[in-house]
């Protein structure tokens, strides 16, 4: 492309607007800051200078202009992120001397015409029970539209218009969409269905997935088109166009297509799904172009676990360094669709936050599928789990995955010696027992709005770990400027309507901490809550001398560290009953 063209481009294309669609900024002075999206940070490093076109970070030194920050954040090529923007700002780019003609191009012509047409059907009276179904799925107008999602009704005039439009027969049948019956006709074969188009990573339609809307025993729920030309179904992931897009720069791995969407909704932008039972080289590699850990959110039942071992398996050839996947295990029976139409963002956040990288997974997910009781059974375990790491192709990774593999064989042999079970890596009561500490703080404030003054500057410090209190948290500390201006009523009102979203929820912390209860005075309140920040603080410090002590029980074996091991998990036992 030449260099009149390309320069004509980055003047009329806004640097600013392109990288504020895909990462927060703030203005400071005349230019703008946010957070680097090609390097893990928490202050913003990433400088934008509108005037002069340009960006640059003070934390990685990445900069570049707009062609080359949306080739860099989009993984794409220098040409690709060219064509991107002269699409977006509707300038037509110059024809190339001598260039190949794409044998293609008439199926993806067919393939945007056909997606268009679907999108369409969805808007007009045919499509209401298409609508119906997304509404009960609690699918958005916003989100119907950002995955164009379309519908394909029983009727054949589709075919009469792509065909006036001058699309041959052959064309339509290499679009998958079109197959021919025994009389020889072309048929639809998505008549009846949801339509939800899938996408390759420049954004070009290449294949749909459609949905049943009435149930029949006759047909399959959802079905994908075949593999054609443009279609290879081991090459692409369902949503990943708008992922390496997305904000948060996390890959979320779901089942199929409503949890990719609903995950969207909720701001889980790096949903994606593969369009099948496992996933690819080809679907790792895209995967790895947006995060080094993607995360594959899992079933937390015995099936859930079993499939993450399908996924294991394809995935261990391929570790690099500082590339793997993490697996987010949900509750048991639930999905991430359910979970998000239930409210219960927290649950699928703790997951992600908090996956557990593949290695560890390997290990404990075998013995949770696997259950062993004697010696024999756990060596076979343990010598399965070799063998799936004598897949990796990069022999570094491998011997540290195998070397890994045999610490924890021997950590089983500790097991023996440590019947309390304590793992330097996983001391889970001390977490629980913060988490009652942050419920009880919350419910103080609750029952007794108005000592809020005595409270505030130490309810202001607190870093809450879980998500639900901390956005009560929040909401009561904005509530407090009406209380500072005076305007009690309005702030009863606000704190009566806080207690009255969550009065179920959090009933039972007063049973274990009766200062925090209604019948106790605001006094026994204050005096209840200055203990409690006591005891909060103080769990670190009990956490910290516990990690030593079973570093120290794990070299040594001595009955010394022994008895001081276990009287400090008898403190963090004691320390959970609140």
């Amino acid at each position: 492309m030449n260099k009149e063209f390309i320069d004509f481009l980055k003047s009329k294309a806004s640097i600013l607007d392109v990288i504020s669609s895909r990462i927060r900024l703030r203005k400071s002075g005349k230019d703008w800051f946010g957070l680097c999206p090609f390097h893990k940070e928490k202050t913003g490093s990433l400088k934008v200078d509108p005037d002069r076109g340009y960006y640059y970070c003070f934390g990685c030194s990445a900069h570049g202009d707009v062609i080359s920050f949306v080739r860099d954040f989009d993984k794409i090529s220098f040409v690709e992120a060219v064509e991107y923007l002269a699409n977006l700002y509707g300038i037509p780019v110059p024809s190339k001397e001598k260039k190949i003609a794409d044998p293609n191009k008439h199926v993806y012509e067919a393939m945007t015409e056909i997606k268009n047409w679907f999108v369409q059907q969805l808007k007009e009276p045919i499509g209401e029970e298409a609508r119906n179904y997304l509404e009960s799925r609690k699918i958005s107008q916003e989100s119907i539209e950002k995955f164009q999602i379309g519908f394909a009704p029983n009727i054949n005039n589709l075919l009469s218009c792509l065909q006036k439009q001058g699309f041959s027969e052959d064309t339509l049948q290499k679009t998958g969409v079109y197959n021919r019956h025994r009389n020889n006709e072309l048929v639809n074969r998505y008549n009846g269905r949801l339509i939800f188009p899938i996408l390759d990573g420049v954004g070009k339609c290449v294949g749909f997935g459609g949905r049943i809307i009435q149930k029949r025993n006759d047909l399959a729920k959802y079905i994908n088109s075949p593999e054609t030309e443009i279609f290879i179904k081991s090459e692409i992931l369902y949503g990943y166009f708008l992922a390496k897009r997305g904000k948060s720069r996390q890959i979320i791995l779901t089942e199929g297509y409503l949890d990719v969407i609903s995950m969207h909704q909720a701001g889980f932008d790096g949903a994606v799904a593969p369009l099948g039972t496992s996933i690819s080289e080809a679907q790792i590699n895209i995967c790895w172009h947006v995060c080094n850990n993607p995360a594959i959110s899992l079933d937390g039942d015995s099936a859930g676990i079993k499939a993450s071992y399908r996924w294991i398996d394809k995935i261990l050839p391929f570790l690099k360094a500082g590339q793997s996947f993490k697996f987010a295990r949900l509750p048991q029976g639930a999905d991430p669709d359910e979970l998000i139409s239930q409210g219960r963002l927290d649950v699928i956040k703790e997951a992600i936050d908090n996956a557990t990288p593949l290695c560890e997974w390997m290990w404990d997910g075998a013995f949770l599928l696997y259950p062993s009781k004697t010696p024999e059974e756990k060596a076979a375990i343990v010598k399965m789990l070799i063998d799936k790491a004598e897949t990796i192709k990069d022999l570094s990774i491998k011997k540290l995955y195998i070397k890994t593999l045999k610490q924890k064989e021997r950590e089983l042999y500790y097991k023996k010696l440590n019947p309390l079970n304590i793992k330097v890596e996983n001391i889970a009561p001390l977490t629980s027992a913060v988490e009652k500490i942050e419920k009880i703080f919350v419910v103080t404030i609750l029952n007794h709005p108005h000592i809020i003054d005595k409270v505030i500057e130490s309810l202001a410090k607190l870093e809450f770990r879980d998500f639900q209190m901390k956005v009560l948290k929040d909401r009561i500390l904005d509530c407090y400027e009406d209380y500072l201006n005076g305007n009690m009523e309005k702030y009863d009102e606000d704190i009566l309507s806080i207690k009255n979203t969550v009065r179920m929820n959090l009933k039972n912390v007063e049973l274990h901490a009766s200062f925090s209860s209604e019948k106790a005075s605001d006094d026994e309140a204050i005096d209840g809550w200055l203990k409690m920040i006591d005891r909060y603080y103080s769990e670190p410090i009990i956490a910290a001398d516990l990690q030593t002590a079973a570093s120290s029980l794990k070299s040594t074996f001595s009955e010394r560290d022994w008895q001081r091991l276990k009287a400090l998990k008898q403190e963090v036992i004691s320390r959970t009953k609140i």
